[in-house]
């Protein structure tokens, strides 16, 4: 909000247990302000064509929504599209300057498009489809970005992995020792013909 020209802000009143719906108060440098509802949230845009939104000082494309959480916290979400979401995603899961080899950096994008094609919504009662941490992808914003993975994203643009015609739950981990493995024998729960494990 700040970044926003919401210079001053401050809490003027925190509803007790119980209490109605929270709303968000946006005042300006003259005292001019606008009453929301907490459920409906605010949304920031760049102040100018291709210039990113900082949140907690980090860029991001697109644009991000302020919600207010069940739990009363402020939360923003970044809403953009795939391919820019996977160009914040593939570096923070296979780092360009540790694997830098192109055809690894493919095949995690289309398992990173994929993850979120088959888990999109997840979220859907927070008000986003997908979190931002080891839980489902790490994304790191513009400030993840890499040439090489921006081009491995770019080279699978639109390539998912499908079982039957849908997208697989393409489960992947950052840390395998060096070979995959039968995802029955690390997610009990799930059984299938795909994920296979490969030296």
């Amino acid at each position: 909000l700040r970044g926003m020209g919401f210079s001053e802000i401050w809490v003027v009143q925190e509803p007790g247990p119980g209490a109605r719906q929270p709303r968000i108060r946006l005042v300006d440098e003259e005292y001019h302000d606008l009453l929301i509802s907490g459920a409906q949230g605010v949304l920031a845009l760049p102040a100018a064509a291709g210039k990113p939104l900082r949140v907690n000082d980090q860029p991001y494309r697109g644009v991000v929504e302020i919600l207010v959480t069940p739990g009363r916290d402020l939360q923003a979400v970044n809403i953009l599209g795939l391919e820019e979401y996977l160009r914040g995603v593939v570096p923070r899961e296979m780092g360009p300057t540790v694997y830098p080899e192109l055809e690894a950096l493919k095949a995690q994008a289309v398992a990173a498009r994929t993850y979120l094609e088959a888990n999109r919504g997840q979220f859907s009662e927070d008000g986003f489809d997908i979190c931002d941490s080891a839980r489902c992808q790490v994304y790191g914003g513009m400030a993840a970005e890499h040439p090489l993975t921006d081009f491995a994203v770019e080279q699978t643009a639109g390539l998912v992995a499908t079982w039957e015609g849908r997208p697989i739950n393409a489960l992947y981990t950052s840390t395998c020792g060096g070979h995959t493995e039968d995802v029955g024998n690390v997610f009990r729960e799930m059984q299938g013909a795909y994920l296979k494990g490969a030296l």
